[in-house]
C-alpha cells in the first residue's frame, strides 16, 4: 500500500464523520497503548529455510562493513522471516560509534511504507520539504538544505544512496522504490565511509536482491479518493542454474486529486506513477559476487497547487503595501477565493491552465565484489542515472501560484540530468584487531536546465497595477523570458578508515577524506515579446550572461574512542569534519546588488557523546546522544526585490550555525507480544552569526541588510517524536476458534503517532512562513497465516483528520503568503499473497 506523502492525498469528510473518525480513532489507540487485549504471544516467522546466494555484497557505500547482513541473504526479506530479519536490521549498527535510526523490514511492510516520503514519519531527526519533487530538501539535524527550492549548482548536504549508489538530485528519490527491504539514516558527517562528503549525514536505502529460491508475490490495495496500487515481484535462477539468479519487480500507483478548483470542479493532487526494475545476481565463484541493476520509473502528477494563507495590507513598521494582493487582483479580475480554503482544502483557478509534471529516472548499477587471499575483499560499484523533469504548468513557474489568477501561459523548468558514479574499495578481514579500509570515489553530473515563462493578459494586469493599460500592456501581456543553464561537477576523492582495538573493551577508529571538487557552468536568459524589456525586466528578471566557476580541494575526516563494558553496550565519544560542497549561483544574478555566482563550501565540525544498549536477550535496544555541530559558511540565500516587486533569491553564506540537541532511539519488546518503539529528538539549530541577511516581505520595504542571528534555521523543528506500539497474537488466544485454518491465523494491531513542532518553511524567515506544531495519527490492523503466504490489513492514516500546512512560500508582487497541506484523512486496506 502506498503510503501517504505529505500534502499528496486528501480527503474532506463531514463534521459529523470527522468527529465519528475522531473518537473511532482515538478509542482504537487506548486499546493498543493500554493492552486491553489479553496479550498472547508474538508469532516469531516460522522457520522457512531458504536457499541463500553463497555471497553478495552489502550494498552500501556507508555500510559496507557493518550492513552485510542486509545483503548476504537478501532472500530472506520475506514477511516469513520479517521479525527474525528486522531484528538483524536493528542490531546491525549497535558496535557502531554513530547514531543510526532504522526503518526495518516489518516497519515497512506495517506501515506501507513504499518511498522515502511515507518513511520520515518514522525518522524524527529528518525532515523532508518538497514543494514539487524538483524542488526538494531532505536535512538531519537541521543540516542539508535550507530550502527546497531547486538548487541545480550544488548537491544536497544529506546523501541519499540507493543500494550503495548516491542519488545526486533529491525529487529523483520521491518515487516509489522496487523491491525496499529496509532504510538507515546515519546522523552526523558520514564520508569517511565512501560515496560523497555530506555534513547532515547519510540515508541508505536497500532493496531485495534476486533469490535462488523461486518466488513470486503481488500486492494489491485500495483507499481513499480511488487509491488502487499493485506491486508484482519474481525471483528464482535462471533455468536451474546454480550461479545466476534474477528477479523482475514492478509498480502501478494510482489516486485521485483531493484539492478541490472551486471554479472547475477539476481536483488536483492525483498520481498516476508506474515503474520496472530487473537484477541479475552472478556467483560465479565463492570468490566472486556479481549484481546488475537496472530501472525505470515515471510519475505523472497534476500536483502542487496550494491554497492561499494571508496576503498583507501592511508592513511590519505599519506603511501601507502599495499594490497589495486585494487592490491587483480586484483590478485583475481574480476568482473569488473560497472562504475556507485551508480548511476544505480548495483553490480557486481559471479554467484555462494546466498544472502538472513528468518524471522519469532510469539507470544501471552494476557492483562487483571478489574476496582476496587472507580474507582481504575488492568492492567496485560503478553506475550511470538520468533524471528528467518536464512540467506543463500554466498557473504558476518561477514567478510563484498567484490565487485566484492565471498569472502566465506558461511557467516551466525542465531538467535533463544525469550522472555517472564509480567507487572502487579494499578492505581487510573483519573481527580482527586491526581493520582497515580505503577507496577512491569520483562522480560526473550535469544538469541541464531549460526555462520558460510567458506572462499572461491577466497577469499584465496584476503585475503592471498602476500603470497605464498601454505601458503594462506593451511590457508585459505575452512577455516571454527564457533561460538556460548546464551546471557540469567533477568530484573526486579518496578516503581510509580504521579501527584498532586497544583493549578487548577499548578500541579507537577514525577515518580520513581528501576530495577535488570542481563546478562549471553558463547561465543566459532573454526576454522576448516585449516593446518594454527593461520593465518587464522587474518582473521576470534581467536578461544576463555569465560564466561561473567554482573550485575546491577539502579534508575531512572522524575520530572516535570507543568503550565496551559488555557485549551488549557501548559508550562513544567522535569528532567529525564534513562539508556540503560549495557551488555556484544560476540565477538572474545582480552584482550590484551584492550577488556573487561562487558559493563557499559549507564546513561541520561535530561532536558527538553516546550510548548503545541491548537488554534482555537483544529484545530492547536503547539508544542515546547528544551532539553539537559548529558549521561554517552555511549556504542559504539571500535575495533583492525589482521594481516590480518579484523576489530574486542567489545562494550565499551565513558565518556561523550551531546545530545541537539530543537524541533517543529505544524500540524492543514490552509484554509478550506487545512490541513498541520511540524515537525522540530536540535539536536546537540556530544562526550562530548571520547579519547580512535580507529582509523578510513584511520588512522589504526597509533598505539594508537584515541580521538573523538567533533565529532557528530554516526548515529545522526542534522537538520531534515517533512513537508506535503493536500487538500481535494468533486468533486462537483472542476467542474460541475451531478450525486448523482459524487456528494458525494471526492477527495484529498496531498505532503510531508523530509529532513536529513549529519550524520556518521557508529561507527568509518571515514570520508568516512559520509553520505551526502538528501531531498525526496512524493505525493498522490484519490479520496473515503462520506461513505468512498471504497478508490482509486495514490502515488509517491522519486518522484524527488534522489539518496543517508544510510549506509556506511568500510572493512579493501584492504581498501574498501561500502553502502546501498535508494529508488529511485516508483509509484502506491491502492484500498481499506470495508463492
Amino acid at each position: 500500500m502506498r503510503a501517504i506523502p505529505d500534502g499528496q492525498q486528501n480527503l474532506r469528510w463531514p463534521s459529523s464523520d470527522r468527529r465519528l473518525v475522531a473518537h473511532c480513532s482515538l478509542a482504537f489507540s487506548l486499546l493498543v497503548t493500554t493492552g486491553v487485549i489479553n496479550p498472547g504471544h508474538a508469532a516469531d516467522s516460522p522457520s522457512n529455510p531458504q536457499r541463500a546466494p553463497k555471497a553478495v555484497k552489502s550494498h552500501s557505500p556507508a555500510t559496507r562493513s557493518t550492513n552485510a547482513v542486509i545483503a548476504t541473504h537478501p532472500e530472506e526479506m520475506k514477511v516469513t522471516a520479517t521479525r527474525s530479519l528486522s531484528r538483524r536490521q536493528i542490531l546491525a549498527r549497535q558496535n557502531d560509534p554513530v547514531a543510526v535510526t532504522t526503518i526495518t523490514e516489518h516497519d515497512l511492510q506495517s506501515h506501507q511504507i513504499t518511498n522515502i516520503q511515507q518513511a520520515v514519519k518514522l525518522l524524527p531527526a529528518v525532515s523532508l520539504q518538497v514543494t514539487n519533487p524538483r524542488n526538494t530538501a531532505i536535512n538531519v539535524r537541521g543540516l542539508g538544505n535550507f530550502s527546497s527550492s531547486a538548487q541545480d549548482g550544488l548537491e544536497n548536504g544529506t546523501a541519499v544512496y540507493i543500494d550503495g549508489v548516491y542519488q545526486t538530485r533529491p525529487g529523483a528519490v520521491l518515487g516509489d522504490i522496487s523491491d525496499l527491504a529496509g532504510m538507515e539514516v546515519l546522523k552526523g558527517p558520514q564520508a569517511t565511509r565512501g560515496g560523497v562528503d555530506n555534513d547532515g549525514g547519510a540515508i541508505n536505502i536497500t532493496t531485495l536482491a534476486p533469490s535462488f529460491t523461486r518466488g513470486y508475490s503481488v500486492t494489491g490495495d485500495y483507499g481513499s479518493y480511488n487509491t488502487a496500487n499493485v506491486r508484482l515481484r519474481a525471483t528464482g535462477p535462471i533455468g536451474s542454474s546454480d550461479k545466476v539468479a534474477y528477479s523482475l519487480s514492478g509498480f502501478s500507483i494510482n489516486h485521485d486529486g483531493y484539492i478541490k478548483n472551486v471554479t472547475t470542479g477539476r481536483d488536483y493532487q492525483d498520481y498516476h506513477d508506474i515503474g520496472v526494475k530487473g537484477q541479475i545476481l552472478a556467483v560465479p565463484t565463492d570468490r566472486l559476487t556479481i549484481r546488475l541493476i537496472a530501472d525505470y520509473s515515471h510519475l505523472k502528477e497534476s500536483c502542487c497547487v496550494t491554497p492561499f494563507s494571508t496576503a498583507l495590507t501592511h508592513y511590519a513598521n505599519g506603511a501601507a503595501v502599495v499594490g497589495n494582493y486585494w487592490q491587483r487582483a480586484a483590478f485583475a479580475g481574480a476568482e473569488t477565493l473560497p472562504a475556507h480554503g485551508v480548511r476544505d482544502m480548495q483553490v480557486a483557478l481559471p479554467s484555462t491552465g494546466s498544472q502538472a509534471v513528468d518524471q522519469e529516472t532510469y539507470g544501471v548499477s552494476l557492483d562487483v565484489t571478489y574476496r582476496l587471499p587472507h580474507g582481504w575483499k575488492l568492492e567496485n560499484t560503478a553506475a550511470w542515472h538520468s533524471w528528467l523533469w518536464y512540467p506543463h504548468n500554466g498557473f504558476s513557474g518561477g514567478l510563484g501560484t498567484i490565487p485566484g489568477l492565471r498569472t502566465l501561459t506558461a511557467g516551466n523548468n525542465q531538467v535533463y540530468e544525469q550522472h555517472a558514479t564509480e567507487e572502487l574499495k579494499i578492505s581487510s578481514p573483519e573481527g580482527r584487531r586491526f581493520h582497515i579500509s580505503a577507496g577512491a570515489f569520483y562522480m560526473y553530473e550535469e544538469v541541464p536546465d531549460y526555462t520558460r515563462w510567458q506572462i499572461s493578459a491577466q497577469g499584465a494586469k496584476y503585475y503592471g497595477y498602476g500603470l497605464s493599460p498601454a505601458v503594462y500592456n506593451s511590457a508585459y501581456n505575452g512577455a516571454l523570458f527564457r533561460s538556460s543553464d548546464n551546471p557540469i561537477t567533477n568530484d573526486l576523492a579518496g578516503y581510509v578508515r580504521a579501527k584498532y582495538d586497544i583493549t578487548s573493551k577499548l578500541s579507537i577508529e577514525g577515518g580520513f577524506r581528501y576530495s577535488f571538487v570542481t563546478k562549471s557552468g553558463s547561465y543566459t536568459s532573454t526576454i522576448v515579446n516585449s516593446s518594454n524589456p527593461s520593465l518587464a525586466a522587474g518582473v521576470l528578471g534581467a536578461a544576463t550572461s555569465y560564466h561561473a566557476f567554482h573550485r575546491e580541494s577539502e579534508p575531512s575526516g572522524t575520530l572516535s574512542l570507543v568503550y565496551r563494558p559488555t557485549g551488549n553496550n557501548l559508550v562513544y565519544a567522535t569528532y567529525s569534519r564534513g562539508l556540503r560542497n560549495g557551488g555556484i549561483n544560476l540565477v538572474s544574478l545582480n552584482i550590484a546588488q551584492g550577488a556573487n555566482p561562487d558559493v563557499k563550501p559549507e564546513l561541520d565540525d561535530m561532536f558527538e557523546v553516546g550510548s548503545k544498549n541491548a537488554f534482555f536477550n537483544k529484545r530492547l535496544v536503547v539508544n542515546f546522544d547528544a551532539f553539537w555541530n559548529n558549521v561554517h559558511d552555511y549556504i542559504t540565500s539571500a535575495a533583492y526585490y525589482t521594481s516590480a516587486g518579484t523576489t530574486i533569491s542567489y545562494l550565499t553564506n551565513a558565518k556561523h550555525v550551531v546545530s545541537r540537541g539530543l537524541e533517543l532511539e529505544t524500540r524492543g519488546t514490552i509484554l509478550p507480544g506487545l512490541e513498541g518503539r520511540l524515537s525522540a529528538s530536540y535539536t536546537d539549530a540556530f544562526f550562530a552569526s548571520f547579519n547580512n541577511a535580507s529582509h523578510p516581505l513584511e520588512s522589504s520595504n526597509v533598505s539594508g541588510l537584515y541580521s538573523l542571528t538567533g533565529n532557528q534555521i530554516p526548515l529545522n523543528s526542534r522537538w520531534n517524536l515517533s512513537a508506535g506500539l503493536e500487538y500481535t497474537t494468533h486468533l486462537r488466544n483472542i476467542g474460541n476458534v475451531s478450525g486448523r485454518f482459524w487456528r494458525q491465523l494471526v492477527f495484529f494491531v498496531g498505532a503510531d503517532y508523530t509529532y513536529r513542532s513549529s519550524y520556518y518553511a521557508d529561507a527568509s524567515e518571515s514570520s508568516y512562513t512559520r509553520i505551526r506544531p502538528y501531531g498525526l495519527l496512524d493505525g493498522h490492523i490484519g490479520i496473515r497465516p503462520e506461513s505468512g503466504k498471504w497478508d490482509l490489513s486495514f490502515w488509517g492514516h491522519n486518522m484524527l483528520d488534522k489539518r496543517y500546512f508544510i510549506t509556506m512560500t511568500p510572493l512579493a508582487a501584492g504581498a501574498v503568503f501561500y502553502g502546501q497541506l498535508g494529508d488529511p484523512a485516508m483509509f484502506g486496506g491491502e492484500f498481499s499473497y506470495r508463492l
